[in-house]
Formats: C-alpha cells, structure tokens, sequence
C-alpha cells in the first residue's frame, strides 16, 4: 500500500492536479469570501433602508398624536409597532436626553448621557446644525442579545407644531427629539448563515467539480499518454524493437508519440540490419575458414605432388635403362632359343617364359613413361588448336567402348571462337584418359549411364565439364586421386597414373582441375584451360591448385 502510494505521490498526474487543485480551490475561496462580504454588505444595506423605511412609517403613525399631544395613543402606537419580532425597540427622546416615549414602559422617564451615541450626533463636538445628518443607523449588539440595527431620526420642529394652540414650541426650536428605532439583525443573520453555508458547499462543489473534471481531463490528455510512452519506452529498453504506441491528435504529446515510433521503427531496422550483417560476417567467416583450410590442403596437395614428381622423374630414369636392357636381352635370348636344338617342350616353356618377361617389361616402360609424363615440366609443344576437334577426337575413339557399356554421350561444344595455344596430343590424352574413367565408374555402377561433355569459355578461358552418373567418389579419397599409384580399381586393372598424368599435364598449361562427387550419384571433373598460357617455370607451375567439392 505504501509502495503505491508514493507512486500515486510521485506521479506526473499528480504533481499537475495538486497545483491545479490548490490553485483553484484558493481563487474560488477568495471569490466566495469577496461575495459573501459584498452578499453581506448587501444584505446590511437592504436593512437599514428597511430600518430607514420603518422609521418613517412610524414617525408618519405618531405624527398626528403628537401633533395632538395624544400621548396615550402615541405610546399604544408604538407598542403595537414594537411586537413586530423584527423591532427590538422604539424609543423617543426629548431635546435634554430623556426617554418620553418607549415600547418598554419601563425605559420612560430614563435619561441618556449627553456624550452616548445616541447624543453625540447633536451635542457631540462634531455637532452640526442640519438635521440631515442627524438622521443615521449604525449596529449595535444588545448585552446578552442579538445584533441590533439602531436608525436615529430628528424630530423637527414642524411649522403646524410651533403654532399649534396645544403645545406651541418657539419657532426658532429646531429640533423636538429623537426616534430612536432598533431592528433586530437576528433574521438578517440567519438569512447570511444560510447564504454562508450555500456559498460553502457549492464552493466545495465546485472545487470538487473543478478538481474531478481536471484529473480526468489530465489523465486522458496527459497521464495516458505519458503511461503508454514510459510503457512503451520499457518494453524497447527490454529488447522489444517492434513495439509501437497509439498516436491520436496533434498535440505535443501525439507528436512525440510519433517521434517514439519513427525511433522505434529505425531502432528496428538498426538491429536487423546488425543482425543481418552479423550473421553475413558469420557466413563469411565460415566461407573463409573453409577457403584457407582448402587453401592448406592444396598448398600440401602441390608440396605432396612436387615431392612426388621428383621422385617419379628420378625413378623413371634410374629403372628405364635396365628395363631397356632386360628387354633387350629377353628378345636376345629368344632368338637365340630358335636356333637351338632343344625339345619342342622346352623351347616352348622357355618361349613363354621369355614372352611374359618381354610383356612385363612392356608395362614396366609403359608405367616409366607416364611417370616421366606425370614428372616433366617441359616439353610441351604448344601451338594454336581446335580443342572443339580435339574434344570430337577424344570422344571418336571411345564411341566404341562407349556403345558397348551401353553409356549415353550428351556433348555441347562451344560456340564461337574454340582456339586455344595448347599441345593438342597431351590434351587429348588427358580428355581421352578422362573419360575412360567415367565410363568405367558407370560400368562399375552397372551400366545404362550417362557421359557429358560441355564447354563454355570467355576471352580469357575455356571451362570443359566432363561428367559421369557413376557411383562417384567417397569424400576420404578425393584428396589422394591425383596422386601417382592410387587407384580404387583392383590391381590388375590400372597403375593408378591415369588422374596424375592428367594433373600433370594441366599443370603444364596452366590450367586447374576441381572435382565435384556425390557417392552413388556421379562426378564431374572441371578443368580450366586459359586461352593462352603464361611461361611458368617449375615453381610456378606447381602452385596449380587442385579443389575438391563432396556431397
């Protein structure tokens, strides 16, 4: 209860309605004190001519009886006049202070002190000669009575009084007496508590009105606006970026309930677009990750191939010559046989022993040459060709072996310029070795598949896709395919120098080779040939990269 009441206490709605509150309530209890005063006022006035008028009606009632000297009547006059309950007493004085007349008998004959209000107009020091100013009332309060409203009135020697033959008067005698008429303000003051009380509660009213009406008009104009904006404010300061207030009019409060949208929307789009480029440097720093670490398995692939290519190219030479002489001496000795007289038998198995020696010697330097293929950076020669005819070439030899593995060819040769500087036998031999492997993947896989060669290029280079439907290449041995003597077939099939040799010679091109397989679904090997190679020694030409792409 505490805690809400000091939010109430500490409120903007608050701290406006209070001032406002206090304001008004201090204006509409100064305008009511200045009209009760005027009402009172007012009200004053209204008696004393009422007084004014009642005396004289009274001095007009007893005229004729004093005229007359009929002092009975007068004073029976002036108790009947006196039980009025508004009269509280009517007197007359003589010129020397005496009461001759009263509505209590018992005050006749009393006498007044020449200095006491009643007399200090006519025998005061301020006495003046015109009875005008004789005629006043003024308020006086009754010991242990009401308010009383006193109107005194000069009694003048009247012309009809001076020559009367009753009681003549000296003419010079200006004054007879005094009426001396007292009304009582008993209902006056009840009329002004009751007028006091009414301005009391409808200035309650009112300010309770004022009060009521303010703090709605404050908690529709102000407080709710300021609610939704602190509210609104929170749930931003929360992290809720699409949060968005409700604007009506066009007030200053509507329009920074604007401005709190137009932040809340460029807030948003603040973070989206963090976002976005955060998770873009995300993407890119994968992207990057991934290209340096291929970037390290190339650079070790060529360091790998480098080593490789020295070592193929000193054991090729180091095993040519005496592979050269144990052929050499295998057909020596073969003839020789042919002149010896030995048993048909005998020179039979000796013949056949001789024939396997000359054909393992074959491979043995069919192998030596495509090292020393695989391992030499020269010797190409380069020359412009077709590489549209050296493609047709390529797939002219294998239409046979083609047809019989019951494999589709789909071929797109390049339209326009197809001209490249190139050694045309080393990229047919590259093209041809290929595409022997794509059919034997998809005879392996069980024929009935697809081979597809298409070129596409620029003004700088021509791209070949050669791609099969086979059942591709697992991911752990794509990094090895181009190596020399690694081969997935069985022993008997292959020397595993087919992809190195291929390697070998587009490296002397200048060309890259990169290898997208999917296992069970095929492969596609891209190579990148430039329209025209760069002179690259042996450190140059080594740097051709090698990607790989798996599924």
């Amino acid at each position: 209860m505490g805690a809400k009441l000091r939010t109430v206490l500490q409120s903007l709605g608050f701290r406006l309605v209070l001032p406002l509150f206090l304001t008004v309530g201090i204006v509409l209890a100064i305008h009511t004190a200045l009209s009760f005063r005027s009402t009172k006022e007012h009200f004053v006035g209204f008696v004393r001519a009422d007084v004014s008028r009642c005396s004289g009606l009274i001095k007009r009632a007893t005229h004729d009886g004093m005229l007359l000297n009929l002092k009975e009547e007068v004073q029976a006059t002036i108790e009947r006049l006196a039980e009025d309950p508004e009269v509280a007493a009517i007197r007359v004085y003589d010129k020397e202070g005496a009461i001759v007349m009263s509505a209590h008998p018992a005050e006749t004959g009393n006498e007044i002190e020449l200095d006491s209000d009643t007399c200090r107009s006519c025998h005061g020091e301020l006495a003046t000669a015109d009875t005008a100013v004789l005629e006043r009332s003024s308020l006086t309060r009754i010991a242990g009575g009401p308010e009383v409203l006193r109107h005194l009135t000069v009694i003048e020697n009247e012309p009809a009084c001076s020559n009367s033959e009753c009681h003549a008067h000296p003419a010079d005698q200006r004054v007879l007496g005094v009426l001396d008429v007292e009304m009582s303000m008993a209902p006056l003051d009840a009329a002004v508590d009751t007028a006091q009380q009414q301005l009391f509660w409808t200035t309650l009213a009112l300010i309770s009105i004022v009060g009521i009406v303010a703090a709605v008009f404050i908690r529709q104009m102000v407080h709710w606006p300021v609610f939704r904006l602190q509210e609104g404010t929170q749930r931003i300061a929360s992290g809720e970026l699409e949060t968005r207030i409700e604007v009506r009019g066009q007030h200053e409060l509507a329009q920074l309930g604007q401005a709190f949208n137009r932040m809340a929307e460029d807030l948003s789009a603040a973070r989206k677009e963090v976002t976005e480029w955060s998770q873009t440097l995300e993407d890119k720093v994968v992207e990057k990750t991934e290209e340096l670490r291929r970037a390290q398995r190339q650079v070790l692939h060529m360091e790998k191939m480098s080593s490789l290519g020295k070592l193929s190219a000193t054991v090729a030479h180091e095993l040519n010559n005496p592979l050269s002489g144990i052929l050499t001496y295998a057909r020596l000795v073969r003839r020789e046989i042919g002149t010896q007289p030995l048993a048909a038998e005998t020179r039979e198995e000796l013949e056949r022993y001789l024939i396997l020696m000359e054909k393992e010697c074959t491979r043995c330097g069919g192998i030596v040459k495509n090292l020393l293929l695989f391992a030499r950076r020269k010797g190409a020669e380069m020359a412009p060709v077709d590489l549209n005819e050296i493609v047709e070439r390529s797939l002219m030899l294998l239409r046979h072996h083609l047809e019989i593995s019951g494999v589709r060819l789909q071929s797109e040769l390049l339209s326009g310029n197809s001209q490249i500087v190139a050694d045309g036998g080393q990229l047919q031999q590259a093209l041809v070795a290929l595409f022997v492997n794509a059919v034997e993947a998809m005879t392996t896989n069980g024929g009935d598949g697809e081979l597809s060669v298409r070129l596409t290029g620029d003004d700088n280079e021509i791209q070949i896709d050669v791609g099969d439907t086979g059942v591709g290449i697992p991911v752990e041995v794509l990094p090895q395919i181009f190596e020399p003597f690694f081969t997935t077939k069985e022993q008997e099939s292959g020397a595993g120098l087919g992809l190195a040799v291929v390697y070998g010679i587009l490296q002397r091109h200048g060309g890259d080779i990169t290898v997208e397989s999917h296992v069970d679904r095929g492969t596609v090997f891209h190579i990148k040939l430039p329209r025209r190679p760069a002179v690259r020694d042996e450190q140059v030409a080594a740097a051709s990269g090698i990607q790989f792409s798996t599924a």
